[in-house]
């Protein structure tokens, strides 16, 4: 039986980009480096990206987004180099493109077609067909937190359909100021690292990064990572608000699971939305009560860890599970902030038994939700 999957994953945050060396901290509860932004009049805590990126000669695509993805392309195998470009496809996910480098722009006076393709968020995928030369399906997905999550439930659906061979899916997001003033505008911008799940009137930390994940479709063999299922439901509820019940937040997992042919009790992990801010986080612990009920899986946020990647986060985090999973041990990212435990969840450092399948969750503005199912083919 032919599924999705994951032949290679590349990925870089505030945290780096070695795959081992961020499993590692994630696993001994070392935070990545924050560094402050001025915001309102105050300094707050931001996850950049440290290391030197790669440069692009092109004004056309000269963004920070697209260097953090060509950062993660160079280190992603190359085997997408012997698929026809008819039958490669690329599908990001983003949310801020290049918003600064228009502003930038824009406040010098050049306000041309080609400072203005910039702004475009299908310039990610544009930019992404052009260097590898795809000429299959390319498209950016732009749904705010759920944006690069999405691309891999999109990308699985190209190689189920037979559209293409292979898929170049995820994400990125930059920093971006307009973003950071916009959520602190909505008094949801903390003046210390996150404590998702603490429930006391916290809030995020931005970040930036990106993740980018080489799909193909064909016969698991042992060792396998496996895109098992996805869940996509909408609230229709509020633009910035969480439906407070969760209960298409619960859909979205079921339906994953159901996908997968797995039951609540089979899930070894899940990676939690967790932003830290109150609305979002006891939505969210609502809906692993009513998903779960007492076959309660061990689950945390990693977004102290990086900071919130905004259209990048859900790729990361589905990389963090990926790579947990590629491990195949029990120890889960540690959550040190968390002095209380929340009642009827399983907030635990460890798993049950070796990682078999996760369940990475994101929870957009707009109610815009989508459950990833990852497993390890035994």
């Amino acid at each position: 039986m032919e599924v999705c999957i994951i032949e290679d994953v590349s990925i870089i945050c505030s945290m780096g980009c070695q795959e081992q060396s961020i499993l590692h901290a994630l696993e001994q509860g070392v935070y990545g480096p924050m560094e402050m932004r001025e915001v309102g009049g105050r300094l707050v805590p931001v996850g950049a990206v440290g290391v030197s990126l790669p440069e692009i000669s092109e004004k056309c695509w000269n963004t920070r987004t697209n260097a953090l993805i060509l950062h993660c392309l160079l280190r992603l195998s190359a085997a997408w180099r012997n698929v026809p470009s008819e039958r490669l496809g690329i599908v990001l996910g983003s949310s801020n493109s290049g918003i600064e480098e228009y502003h930038s722009e824009w406040k010098q006076g050049n306000r041309t077609d080609e400072s203005l393709s910039l702004l475009e968020v299908g310039n990610v995928a544009r930019f992404v067909a052009d260097f590898t030369g795809a000429k299959g399906p390319a498209f950016t997905l732009s749904t705010a937190c759920s944006s690069s999550a999405k691309a891999l439930a999109s990308a699985a659906r190209l190689l189920e359909a037979g559209v293409c061979d292979a898929v170049i899916a995820g994400g990125g997001d930059a920093l971006c100021n307009y973003a950071l003033h916009g959520f602190d505008a909505l008094q949801l911008i903390s003046d210390e690292r996150c404590r998702p799940f603490t429930l006391q009137g916290g809030g995020v930390n931005h970040g930036e990064g990106a993740a980018l994940f080489l799909l193909t479709r064909r016969e698991a063999h042992s060792g396998d990572i496996i895109l098992a299922g996805y869940g996509e439901t909408a609230d229709a509820y509020h633009t910035t608000t969480p439906e407070p019940g969760g209960a298409q937040a619960v859909r979205a997992m079921r339906m994953a699971m159901d996908m997968a042919g797995i039951q609540p009790q089979d899930i070894d992990y899940v990676n939690l939305h967790g932003t830290g801010t109150d609305a979002n986080d006891s939505m969210e612990l609502d809906a692993m009560r009513a998903c779960f009920g007492t076959s309660q899986p061990p689950c945390g946020s990693t977004k102290p860890y990086t900071g919130h990647t905004l259209g990048a986060a859900g790729a990361i985090e589905a990389a963090f599970c990926t790579a947990l999973l590629k491990h195949g041990g029990e120890k889960l990212p540690s959550q040190p902030w968390l002095e209380t435990l929340p009642d009827g969840v399983n907030m635990a450092d460890y798993a049950r038994r070796p990682l078999q399948h996760c369940i990475s969750n994101s929870f957009a503005f707009g109610g815009n939700n989508i459950a990833l199912l990852l497993s390890r083919h035994a």
